[in-house]
């Protein structure tokens, strides 16, 4: 079995963003599985940024909680895209060889739209 590769700092923000929806709701990890005909443990991992999840499952998880924010649920469907497409992106060839803070920092810096010194 492959080794699972840590998730990365974009998973991790767009699992979190989800888990605040579904608690903004008042949501548990059971109810909202029901919600979305999955299981808690899928719902977790999801939450946790172990699991990808695609845009338009962030769509309709979104439409589930009834969240209003049209440019919210585009932002977190634009990370969702990004996930599918890191192959692309240079730091990916490094994952092995380099810690993944590292890597976490080589992805912000690409999707920063500035950087300032202190």
């Amino acid at each position: 079995m492959a080794v699972r590769k840590p998730p990365t700092e974009r998973q991790r923000r767009l699992g979190a963003e989800l888990r605040k929806m579904r608690e903004h709701v008042g949501l548990s990890l059971t109810e909202a599985a029901a919600l979305h005909g999955t299981d808690r443990t899928t719902v977790s991992n999801i939450e946790a940024g172990r699991f990808g999840v695609s845009a338009d499952r962030v769509r309709v998880w979104a439409a589930n909680y009834s969240c209003p924010d049209a440019a919210y649920i585009d932002a977190l469907s634009q990370m969702a895209r990004e996930r599918r497409a890191v192959s692309a992106n240079w730091w990916e060839s490094y994952r092995d060889r380099l810690a993944v803070t590292a890597l976490d920092l080589a992805e912000m810096e690409h999707h920063a739209s500035a950087l300032r010194g202190a």
